[in-house]
């Protein structure tokens, strides 16, 4: 009798540790917390469930996910381009398999960075405009030089991304490249001398304002800001796509190779990559799907914010380690210039 309880405990015993260690698995996410955070908890239970499995999110700066990465306290990394870059050159991230992430298949060509690095989602920055100042959209982003635009261009800041892809684009316009910049560099020279600008602002807030007040008729602005705008009740600012392209803000996705669980997190990735998730991304927080098989409702009043088919494939991405390894020299050269 006693042997016979003695097993049954062994077998209980067991039972509870294998339980234990079921609910005990935890998938380590990265997030930036707020609202991005708040979408992924929102979608988080399905996969939670399905997988048995708890999903611990590691809130931080972009930078604090990379050091984590390093340090092996990750799982799956959501962040910034740049900091995938950085990792991917350190080693960091392993290899995403597409047989285990067949939700891969449909990425748009240009949401795949590299074998280790995809996008999860992105956002744009497109050229706004005041309708009753400029009734036909711009086609071009050259329209900021346009002198009839003086003292109504506003841009961001010559150390922010998008200002420096546009000096990229301007270099390859004029004969040159992001390895040969000296022509963009004039050209934003040019842009600072003309009197067009009444600001190269660092904080979007002041942007949504000048378009708000109408000191600004044309200028640079993200997608997000565009709907805070829409959301002041502001009829009479628009955007355009411009034909060369706009400047992606881009969420990328890796796993580290510090992984507890290879298989969890290519599972995740690839739930990442559901029209669910990115759905959810869409229509809370104005994310583009970098999938192609997403159906956004008709009834969403933001849709057109949403980069996608034709204008995803047209999103400008000039290399970003060599535009910030130079970017405080090209402002120095900037600011030479305008003062000449």
């Amino acid at each position: 009798m006693n042997s016979n309880i003695a097993s049954l405990a062994a077998v209980v015993g067991l039972s509870a540790l294998m339980s234990f260690t079921v609910s005990a698995c935890d998938l380590r996410v990265t997030t930036w917390g707020g609202s991005y955070q708040a979408t992924y908890e929102s979608v988080a239970k399905k996969f939670e469930d399905q997988y048995k499995c708890n999903i611990q999110w590691v809130v931080g700066s972009s930078p604090d996910h990379l050091i984590k990465a390093r340090l092996g306290q990750v799982d799956v990394v959501t962040n910034t381009l740049l900091n995938s870059i950085a990792g991917e050159n350190e080693g960091l991230w392993i290899r995403l398999d597409k047989s285990a992430i067949p939700n891969m298949a449909n990425l748009y060509s240009n949401a795949v960075y590299s074998p280790y690095t995809i996008y999860a989602n992105v956002g744009d920055y497109v050229l706004a405009y005041n309708k009753d100042k400029i009734p036909q959209a711009p086609q071009s982003w050259n329209a900021l030089w346009d002198k009839k635009y003086k003292d109504h261009v506003v841009i961001y800041g010559f150390d922010h991304i998008p200002t420096l892809s546009l000096t990229v684009m301007q270099a390859e316009q004029h004969g040159g490249s992001v390895d040969n910049i000296d022509p963009g560099l004039k050209r934003m020279a040019e842009l600072e001398k003309s009197g067009n600008l009444i600001g190269a602002l660092d904080v979007e807030s002041q942007m949504v304002s000048l378009f708000q007040t109408g000191d600004a008729w044309l200028g640079m602005m993200a997608t997000g800001r565009m709907k805070e705008l829409y959301e002041k009740g502001v009829t009479n600012i628009a955007f355009t796509r411009p034909k060369e392209g706009t400047f992606p803000l881009i969420t990328t996705v890796n796993i580290t190779k510090y992984t507890k669980d290879q298989k969890l997190a290519q599972a995740f990735v690839n739930y990442i990559l559901s029209p669910e998730v990115q759905l959810a991304f869409a229509t809370r927080n104005l994310y583009a799907p970098t999938v192609k098989n997403v159906t956004i409702p008709a009834d969403f009043k933001y849709a057109n914010l949403l980069v996608k088919d034709e204008a995803f494939n047209r999103l400008y991405l000039p290399n970003q380690q060599k535009i910030t390894d130079h970017k405080a020299q090209w402002q120095q050269s900037i600011n030479e210039l305008s003062s000449q």
